[in-house]
């Protein structure tokens, strides 16, 4: 079985601010490891309860999304990483061949408190996205485009909300709650020491129950309507940029309007808001 793994930092286990996931961090370096051994707890368990082959993709959006220790990942597996991947810009390595997903690392939504770190896709640009009217984070986007390819989500790691908000969406999904939010970079942490141990356990039980049918991938299919709320109001150059692109609609000064058809190009819509502030830049 082939397992794919989204690897992000701000749900990584001892982890609770913002600077622990910045480059500017006094402890980014070691903190980069932590994300690694996180990674490795779950590929291990992974080849245990029967995987043949994973692969990594990192979901952490500094450093150009190169942020995985290369030197002490788990050579078993492979990794995606680096600005400018094709598809729904962090699942490029996301297929119809995959059995099982697994979010590593991940985090709430926007809006949610507590929730450490909790945002959606830019945490600097967005206030809250919204889909069909209900606010959505990266797990659900994850979920919802395994569902198009046919594949379950079956295991996230991070702190309690993360867990509910996924389980409210998959309530099969397995859960590691390596650690309580107290508020939005606070709470009582397990080591990582001992959640890693905790994480490799729910890896190759995930697997296990993949192998044995007992997921059910989301029955999900577009077309789908997003609302973006942004925290500052779009500038000239946003206007300019969106006003010439399909799939946009800015329909307030801090809100935007998207569509599209299915939520590989959903993801990268909405992901594009990010950055769209800039002279000419429409590619997404």
């Amino acid at each position: 079985m082939k397992v794919f793994i989204s690897v992000d930092m701000e749900g990584i286990s001892g982890l609770v601010r913002w600077p622990d996931v910045s480059p500017t961090g006094i402890d980014f370096e070691r903190n980069r490891q932590l994300m690694t051994q996180d990674a490795n707890a779950a590929i291990e368990g992974a080849f245990q309860g029967g995987a043949t082959e994973v692969v990594v993709e990192e979901n952490h959006g500094v450093e150009d999304l190169c942020v995985l220790r290369m030197d002490t990942i788990d050579e078993r597996c492979t990794v995606i990483r680096g600005a400018g991947r094709p598809g729904a810009t962090t699942m490029a390595g996301l297929d119809a061949d995959a059995g099982v997903v697994m979010l590593i690392g991940h985090h709430g939504r926007a809006g949610s408190y507590p929730g450490i770190m909790a945002h959606t896709i830019s945490y600097t640009a967005f206030k809250l996205v919204s889909l069909a009217g209900q606010p959505i984070g990266e797990p659900d986007f994850f979920a919802i485009r395994a569902g198009e390819l046919g594949v379950p989500v079956g295991l996230v790691s991070g702190d309690q909300i993360v867990a509910e908000q996924v389980q409210a969406r998959c309530p099969w999904a397995d859960t590691v709650i390596v650690k309580e939010a107290f508020g939005r970079e606070s709470g009582e942490v397990i080591p990582p020491v001992r959640a890693r141990p905790m994480i490799e356990e729910a890896a190759a039980r995930t697997v296990r129950r993949a192998l044995a049918g007992e997921y059910q991938p989301l029955d999900v299919r577009g077309p789908y309507e997003f609302e973006v709320q942004l925290r500052q109001p779009a500038g000239d150059a946003m206007r300019a940029n969106l006003d010439g692109l399909e799939g946009f609609d800015l329909a307030e000064d801090t809100r935007v309007v998207v569509t599209a058809p299915d939520m590989d190009l959903g993801f990268r819509r909405v992901a594009y808001l990010g950055y769209a502030n800039q002279p000419g830049v429409t590619k997404h």
